[in-house]
């Protein structure tokens, strides 16, 4: 009888362990924006002060490949999202809404050459040639804004129906041209 235990242990242990998830979402991408049932990943932020308002944008390019194009590489496949929220700055725990956001995009599969994002299929925007793709509703909520760390939270709805979402929790790049 100990023996049946031991070997019913044993199987229990073994089957505990070798058993996968039947979840297949991939958690470990957290920097992502859906577009309806589509999913990009964001791999960098950048946050630019300009004046009275500031330029949030990310992207699926890294910070090398960002640098890079500066200095004239040409990136294809760019998937890039750009606001310009109506503040001096983000500010963490501040919900934007559309009536703080001037300009609103968000283009897939362009091209940066010389510095100079071209091509590429717009998801959303907030004006436009095709009144589906123009959000109606929604917002950023910047979560966290430190130093060295932002954490976003966008959700809109496009004019078809269409859904919205995305987080960012990262580091980013500050470029600052209050000063020129």
């Amino acid at each position: 009888m100990k023996y049946l235990k031991t070997i019913i242990i044993v199987m229990f242990t073994i089957v505990l362990t070798s058993c996968s998830s039947d979840d297949d979402s991939n958690t470990s991408e957290s920097n992502f924006i859906k577009v309806g049932e589509s999913s990009f990943e964001m791999k960098a932020a950048l946050v630019e002060p300009s004046f009275n308002s500031v330029f949030l944008s990310l992207t699926n390019k890294t910070e090398a490949e960002i640098n890079a194009s500066v200095s004239g590489t040409t990136l294809n496949n760019v998937d890039y999202f750009t606001a310009r929220i109506n503040h001096f700055d983000l500010t963490p725990g501040e919900t934007y809404d559309l009536d703080d956001i001037s300009n609103l995009e968000f283009i897939v599969n362009g091209d940066v050459i010389n510095s100079e994002f071209e091509n590429g299929f717009s998801q959303f925007y907030k004006s436009g040639s095709n009144a589906d793709l123009e959000v109606t509703s929604g917002h950023i909520t910047v979560i966290d804004y430190s130093v060295d760390n932002i954490t976003l939270l966008l959700e809109f709805e496009r004019a078809d129906g269409v859904l919205v979402s995305g987080t960012y929790n990262g580091s980013f790049i500050y470029l600052d041209d209050t000063n020129n």
